[in-house]
């Protein structure tokens, strides 16, 4: 991963690609056993104008659980 980039652009990173993969980041953040809440706390917005720091093991654990979504989106139909 790039982790020259800030943590809004890894948190927006992470929600496009689970968007691509067709799934939502909570059903991302459950897989990788880190709660959806945890994941908005990281996100700065209106109502969350000072978010809390992510750690690189929670981003790791996200990004691998999104592979795996990723990985099964991109594999071919199983034969019936």
């Amino acid at each position: 991963y790039a982790w020259a980039m800030d943590q809004q652009t890894v948190i927006a990173d992470l929600e496009a690609r689970a968007d691509a993969a067709g799934v939502s980041i909570r059903q991302v953040c459950v897989r990788a056993g880190v709660h959806p809440t945890t994941f908005s706390r990281w996100k700065l917005s209106d109502r969350n104008a000072d978010p809390i720091g992510a750690t690189l093991h929670s981003i790791g654990k996200i990004d691998a659980a999104l592979r795996e979504f990723e990985n099964a989106a991109s594999a071919p139909p199983e034969a019936a």
